[in-house]
C-alpha cells in the first residue's frame, strides 16, 4: 500500500466524524500530515453550489474540475472505473500523508477497519466481526477495543501501529 490507512465505519449517527475529527486534531498537533477521505455512497453531500460557475463546468461534462482558492483547492472527479479506498490511495492522494482515514466503505475490505458502536445505539455490529480489527465504543467488548471518549487512546495505537512501523519501511 502507498500510505498507511485506516478504515471507520459504524452506523448512520454512530460519532464517526466526531471520533474522526478528535483523532484528526490530535494527530495533526503532533505534527502528522493526515488525509481524510468520506465516503458518500449515496451522492448526497453537497460539494458544490447549483448555478456556480463549478457547478455549471461539472455538468457540461467535464471529466474533472478544480475550484482553485487562496484557503483550499477542491476537485470534482467523475470517476472512470468502479472506486474503492485502494484505489483512491494509488490514484487520488497528493503528497505524502502520514496516514489515510477513511469514514465509511463498509463493505470494502483489504485496509484495517474499526466500527464505532455506542451504548445509546442498542444494536449489535454493522460489520462481520471478522473484518474488523477493533471498536471504538463506550460499552462494547471486542478484543481490540478503544474508549470513544478517549480519542488519544486510539492515536497512541495509530502512531504505533500504522504511523511508526510505516516510516521504518523500505519503499
Amino acid at each position: 500500500m502507498k500510505f498507511p490507512a485506516i478504515i471507520i465505519v459504524g452506523a448512520h449517527n454512530s460519532g464517526k466524524t466526531t471520533f474522526i475529527e478528535k483523532v484528526i486534531k490530535l494527530l495533526t498537533e503532533k505534527g502528522y500530515t493526515v488525509t481524510a477521505v468520506k465516503h458518500d455512497p449515496k451522492g448526497k453531500a453537497k460539494t458544490d453550489t447549483e448555478g456556480k460557475d463549478s457547478w455549471k463546468m461539472y455538468n457540461a461534462g467535464a471529466k474533472q474540475v478544480i475550484l482553485a482558492s487562496p484557503n483550499k483547492i477542491t476537485s470534482y472527479i467523475r470517476p472512470e472505473v468502479e472506486y474503492n479506498p485502494e484505489y483512491i490511495l494509488e490514484n487520488l492522494i497528493l503528497g505524502k500523508p502520514d496516514i489515510v482515514i477513511f469514514e465509511g466503505f463498509k463493505q470494502y475490505s483489504g485496509i484495517d477497519k474499526f466500527e464505532v458502536i455506542r451504548k445509546e445505539e442498542n444494536r449489535e455490529l454493522i460489520s462481520n466481526p471478522s473484518e474488523i480489527k477493533g471498536v471504538i465504543t463506550d460499552y462494547y467488548k471486542f478484543p481490540i477495543r478503544f474508549d470513544i471518549n478517549q480519542p488519544e487512546e486510539f492515536v497512541k495505537y495509530i502512531e504505533e501501529k500504522y504511523i511508526k512501523s510505516s516510516s521504518r519501511r523500505t519503499v
